[in-house]
């Protein structure tokens, strides 16, 4: 199984319309982020979470050719609204991909944001993605993985996030309830949201999300949802200083965009 992180950026992504700063102007390709989202492949099978406003450009560039699940986190449009994309797979392989979600979320897109998709008075020209909704209630396995959604905070909003196996998917993240901790000990990886260097109300900035690997001790960690207030070579080298407020023990690294890790 590998896992590749499609994006690791936020909703502006980075370089961001109209900035100038250091990360903007990076030379750095890891410095360039599109809307946060992971690929799992399992064989030939391809599990993706959440399906942002870039998946298309994601899709061509890392030649995606087939997507067979997909498991959102909350409906943000930068982690939906590639959702539409999805069409190109579903007319080739002429059956529903299931999308797993709370069932306030998958009410949120049938009746909204994707109400065209269910609605049979509306006019489909052009195709449409053929999707089918699944309300999660607790463990269950695809291709082989089990799969646990934890309840987690964005802010005031409680959302989603993923245990695959030995793997926990955490993006828009800014409180982990208890009973969610207690599944998230001893993972062989973390993947954790840490938008930036100082306090935001509805995500963990880097010192934050640090002290929850600390608390959890994964084997290493990966951070994303990364805004553009960080530069990639200059975070990434002081999590192995030890002179550095952002040293850690525990191996951790900035996720980028194409990066890919054998699991």
């Amino acid at each position: 199984m590998t896992l590749t992180f499609l994006g690791t950026g936020t909703s502006h992504g980075v370089p961001m319309i109209a900035c100038t700063c250091p990360t903007c102007r990076s030379t750095d390709p890891r410095d360039t982020r599109t809307n946060a989202s992971i690929l799992l492949t399992v064989g030939e099978k391809r599990i993706l979470v959440d399906c942002g406003r870039d998946f298309h450009t994601q899709a061509l560039k890392r030649g995606i050719d087939s997507i067979d699940y997909l498991l959102i986190t909350h409906t943000h449009f930068d982690h939906i609204a590639g959702i539409d994309e999805l069409r190109v797979f579903t007319s080739r392989r002429r059956e529903a991909i299931p999308v797993f979600g709370k069932q306030e979320h998958l009410d949120y897109l049938k009746t909204y944001i994707y109400h065209y998709l269910f609605d049979p008075a509306i006019q489909r020209g052009g195709g449409i993605a053929n999707i089918e909704l699944v309300a999660l209630n607790g463990v269950f396995q695809l291709e082989g993985i089990e799969i646990e959604p934890l309840a987690v905070f964005h802010g005031s909003m409680e959302i989603l996030g993923y245990r695959l196996g030995n793997v926990a998917y955490l993006s828009d993240v800014s409180a982990i309830p208890e009973e969610s901790r207690r599944r998230l000990h001893g993972l062989d990886l973390l993947i954790l949201g840490a938008l930036r260097h100082t306090e935001h109300p509805t995500h963990f900035n880097l010192a934050q999300a640090l002290g929850v690997v600390s608390e959890l001790q994964p084997k290493r960690a990966f951070f994303t949802h990364i805004c553009h207030d960080v530069l990639h070579e200059e975070v990434d080298r002081q999590f192995a200083d030890p002179g550095s407020p952002y040293y850690s023990p525990i191996e951790v690294h900035l996720a980028y965009d194409g990066l890919t890790l054998e699991l």
